[in-house]
């Protein structure tokens, strides 16, 4: 058995002075060598002269369908066919762990490499040679009969049993991303939602002008900085009594607005009502539907509802 030196590397720790300091340390390990995989050699040998011959087949074709098509821009639309039967061949690669799957890129396949090989065939017989015609056409149906065979020896075809763990274990997988896709749109939709509940207040209250009242002194509670933004207080600072000059400012959430967001979103009166008072418990029912009747009157005057 052959042996290998191995360099790793660890985490040491080393003293200098007293200080101590964790360090990296390089040291050898003697391992035994893996043998090569002959088995995977021959199969990327046989994979690169199968390669080597679909490129000499994609040449041709592509000259041969370029010169029935009268040349230049002929030649681009010849290489449609050649690159279309790689991009199958990958697929058919791809899904060489799903038979049902696999079918139907390599039925794809081999439409075109039948459109190809008649199209080398055609452009010989108009140059009046049988030879280059036959010749040419059997270059690309050799190329996807050893395409075939190199897949044939790597599919993995699984048993019923285990091909239907691998569909379940997709199944599941593909149920998460439907499910993320579904939650991302609706998050887009919610956003959406709240945005053009958010601009309909902006215009309201642009609309209303100085008029409006807020009912804020009833409870205690911070203004927030979309509020202060709207009314022109600063977040956080108590709105001052409408009763008297002389009242300690008392701070609290904007009733008049949460009544709005309510409205606008379709709620009738009670429902505000009921809405708000689940959000903020400390708020006098009396003086709160008075707030949410009055919203609902501008409301009502602005066309919103």
């Amino acid at each position: 058995m052959k042996f290998i030196d191995e360099k790793r590397r660890r985490w040491v720790e080393r003293t200098i002075d007293g200080t101590t300091n964790v360090v990296p340390e390089t040291y050898t390990v003697r391992t035994p060598k893996l043998p090569r995989d002959k088995d995977a050699l021959a199969l990327a040998g046989v994979s690169g002269l199968v390669l080597a011959l679909t490129l000499v087949a994609i040449v041709w074709s592509t000259y041969s369908i370029g010169q029935l098509l009268g040349g230049g821009v002929g030649y681009a639309a010849g290489t449609v066919f050649d690159v279309a039967w790689l991009a199958v061949l990958v697929l058919e690669w791809l899904a060489r762990f799903d038979p049902a799957k696999r079918q139907f890129p390599r039925k794809v396949g081999w439409a075109l490499a039948l459109v190809a090989a008649a199209a080398i065939f055609l452009e010989g017989q108009l140059a009046g040679s049988w030879e280059m015609a036959v010749v040419g056409a059997a270059v690309s149906i050799v190329a996807k009969v050893l395409w075939w065979a190199v897949f044939k020896h790597i599919d993995r075809d699984l048993s019923e049993p285990d091909a239907a763990w691998v569909a379940a274990e997709m199944s599941k997988a593909n149920a998460k991303l439907a499910i993320a896709g579904a939650r991302r749109q609706a998050a887009k939709a919610e956003v959406a939602a709240r945005l053009e509940l958010l601009a309909a207040e902006r215009v309201l209250g642009e609309l209303a002008g100085p008029e409006t009242v807020y009912n804020i002194q009833d409870f205690p509670a911070a203004i927030t900085g979309e509020q202060a933004r709207e009314h022109g207080t600063a977040p956080g600072r108590p709105e001052p009594s409408l009763n008297s000059a002389n009242d300690v400012p008392e701070q609290g959430p904007n009733l008049a607005h949460l009544a709005r967001v309510e409205l606008t979103a379709g709620a009738s009166k009670e429902e505000a009502v009921a809405a708000i008072l689940a959000k903020v418990p400390a708020a006098k029912r009396a003086s709160l539907e008075a707030t949410v009747r009055r919203e609902r009157n501008k409301l009502d005057r602005l066309g919103y509802r």
